[in-house]
């Protein structure tokens, strides 16, 4: 069965879109952002539907969290354990963040490199670390439970990525195994 005329023009013409070199940065964008919300959610819901009916109970954590400011805030309209609905909010707004924030991130980093890469006419390995600073300070700076997660895992990344470079170059001795 063959596609109507009107669609097999429409499909030749996005291809041809696609194709040109001089939206290259632009498609990397959209399609880094469209690749970081759908990875996050993939990497967060899970992970917040474990923790959040394993370890939520909807006690208050500390004593400033009294349920005045709690209700003030849009958290809990009454004190006690978290009823099933506001489990699924807190998912639900867990998921959104890490998803909206990698995406943002991703976003911001194809941007940055290819405005650096379109400016100085090349390309060169400052621009990735440039570009990655200047996102994950956008992005990441402000201090919530999900950003410092993130950047908790970021940290591991560098510091065991830099071991490695360590033992390589012999500034580190490698370890014993037995």
């Amino acid at each position: 069965m063959a596609a109507p005329p009107q669609l097999q023009t429409l499909l030749l013409a996005v291809n041809a879109l696609l194709r040109k070199r001089r939206y290259h940065a632009v498609l990397a964008m959209l399609k880094g952002f469209r690749n970081g919300a759908v990875y996050g959610a993939k990497i967060r819901a899970p992970h917040a539907l474990v923790m959040t009916f394993l370890f939520r109970s909807g006690r208050y954590p500390s004593p400033r969290h009294t349920p005045q400011t709690r209700r003030e805030c849009g958290q809990l309209s009454v004190p006690g354990l978290l009823s099933l609905q506001e489990k699924l909010r807190a998912i639900l707004q867990a998921t959104y963040t890490h998803s909206r924030n990698l995406a943002s991130f991703v976003f911001t980093y194809k941007g940055l490199c290819a405005l650096q890469s379109h400016l100085q006419g090349e390309t060169y390995q400052v621009h990735s670390f440039l570009a990655a600073f200047i996102g994950g300070l956008l992005v990441f700076g402000n201090n919530s439970t999900i950003n410092s997660q993130i950047n908790m895992y970021l940290m591991s990344r560098i510091l065991f990525a830099l071991c490695r470079l360590g033992m390589e170059k012999g500034y580190i001795p490698e370890p014993r195994y037995s």
